[in-house]
């Protein structure tokens, strides 16, 4: 008997320590266990109070999950008791498991089918705010990278559409550019009656068709309905004023009869459309939905706006196959209003649905030699007997617009971007090791072989031991393309929140 006792005794004692180890682990780990300390247990403590505790905890548990069904981390208790036939000691096991719930966001294309429309019936344009949230199409991209989907992160995310219905064609009253699949009002004409159309304003859908299936506009006949929704910032011109006076249009009689005003305060900055000797035709940038004319004497110099960023270009560097178009078309698609990237030049003839500035810039065989001459081309290259390459104009254009120019382009290329105009944060993406890399390969369409595999990563070697990487401020291994992605916004995150350390050069631009 008495060995019975001193055996049932220290089985007791173990099984309190680990009762009392996975208690103070709960509450270390999700603090669900919010026992008072002085309900904790010491070695005196019997056998039917050890019992009560695990009754407590498994109650504490299942209240837990009860209130509590969508927590990250749940813990499960399962108790079984058994009877040994030949002793008559019975064995309690409780099992305690830690289900640990991890969530993962994809981003999937999106039809833009919700319902948007708004009854409208007076010919001169009754407006109306869709309050609906709008859906965001990601699914066709630009061949160079730029956003072609209908609509922009930037417009969904702060604007509201409206509908506009008219009995008459108003594209021949006013000037407008065809810009990433969106017709984008650039000037309303003095005496045009469609004064619920505004410079600034983007066109989606005529007659409930997109605009991407309309060519001829000025030859659309009866009764019209728009749907309009401010344009992206960034896809207006980088013209921007700061205003110098408050204006209150209403108090103003040189104001055309059939256009709204446009009310600022000074210190207010607007993007200007189009301009004459009196009038700018604009909106202001905190607001895309203030848009109208105000007069030009009003506003100060010409400002610029600069990318959060603190750098002008960021340049992805990497060996063939090694991924890093396919994060330069993530990163555009995830931040448009942030990052743009370069429109090449071509010397080759544009093919019928190619448009100047969209998918290239084309030019002749001689112009763009003079340009290679010129210094003016950071990379260039020769294909069918015909010229590719990318301009430093372009790239200051892109910059000009607020935004960081977005490069993946070889390592010759950076002689010419890093300095103190361009500032440029160089980023490399490298092939991970050979049997990483023939896992992911696996996982491609068309497959590289062993010898490509080993060539790219040698090649990757020797360009880690160039003379450019000197130049390289960040090296990315990309085993896989979304936590690459993931990291390579975490750098762009500390860019902004964190002391940045450039060339003192940088900072003594004559």
């Amino acid at each position: 008997m008495n060995v019975e006792v001193t055996s049932l005794k220290a089985n007791m004692d173990n099984l309190w320590q680990c009762l009392h180890a996975l208690l103070k682990r709960i509450e270390q780990l999700e603090g669900t266990a919010n026992l008072n300390r002085k309900q904790h247990y010491d070695a005196n403590n019997s056998p039917k109070r050890i019992n009560g505790t695990f009754d407590e905890l498994v109650s504490l548990n299942d209240n837990k999950k009860r209130n509590d069904e969508d927590a990250d981390v749940k813990v499960v208790c399962n108790e079984t008791v058994t009877e040994d036939p030949e002793t008559g000691i019975r064995k309690r096991t409780v099992v305690t498991e830690r289900v640990v719930t991890t969530k993962a966001f994809h981003v999937i294309p999106i039809k833009d089918d919700l319902d948007h429309s708004v009854t409208t019936v007076n010919e001169s344009a009754v407006l109306h705010d869709d309050k609906s949230k709008m859906s965001c199409t990601t699914d066709s991209i630009r061949k160079n990278g730029e956003i072609s989907s209908p609509l922009s992160m930037e417009i969904l995310s702060t604007t509201t559409a409206r509908t506009i219905q008219l009995s008459y064609n108003p594209f021949r009253e006013i000037d407008y550019d065809r810009v990433a699949n969106l017709i984008i009002i650039t000037r309303v004409k003095p005496d045009s009656v469609a004064k619920d159309i505004r410079a600034g304003d983007a066109i989606v859908e005529i007659n409930g068709i997109s605009v991407t299936q309309i060519k001829r506009l000025t030859e659309l006949k009866g009764s019209i309905i728009l749907k309009i929704m401010p344009a992206p910032l960034h896809q207006g011109p980088s013209v921007y004023y700061r205003a110098i006076l408050d204006y209150d249009g209403s108090h103003d009689s040189r104001v055309p009869t059939n256009f709204s005003v446009l009310n600022l305060k000074k210190g207010d900055v607007i993007q200007a459309f189009s301009m004459d000797s009196n009038w700018i035709q604009g909106r202001k940038v905190n607001d895309l939905n203030q848009s109208g004319l105000c007069p030009v004497n009003i506003l100060g110099e010409q400002v610029s706006m600069l990318s959060p960023y603190g750098r002008r270009v960021l340049v992805l560097l990497g060996v063939p196959g090694v991924g890093r178009r396919t994060l330069k078309t993530m990163l555009l698609t995830h931040m448009p209003q942030y990052f743009a990237t370069a429109t090449p030049y071509t010397s080759r003839v544009p093919k019928p649905n190619e448009l100047e500035g969209r998918e290239y810039y084309f030019r002749t065989k001689e112009e763009m030699l003079e340009r290679i001459r010129a210094g003016d081309m950071i990379e260039w290259g020769e294909l069918d007997e015909q010229f590719y390459g990318t301009s430093l104009e372009t790239i200051r254009s892109c910059i000009r617009s607020g935004r960081v120019c977005l490069l993946d382009c070889g390592p010759q290329a950076l002689p010419h971007l890093y300095n103190a105009e361009f500032m440029p944060l160089v980023v490399l993406i490298s092939p991970p090791e050979i049997d990483d890399f023939r896992q992911i390969n696996k996982l491609r369409p068309r497959p590289y072989t062993e010898e490509q595999m080993k060539a790219y990563i040698l090649e990757n070697k020797k360009l880690m031991e160039s003379s450019y990487a000197k130049m390289f401020h960040i090296v990315l291994v990309n085993r896989n393309l979304d936590v690459t992605f993931k990291r390579l916004m975490e750098t762009l995150s500390e860019l902004r929140d964190e002391v940045q350390w450039v060339p003192e050069a940088w900072l003594h631009r004559r």
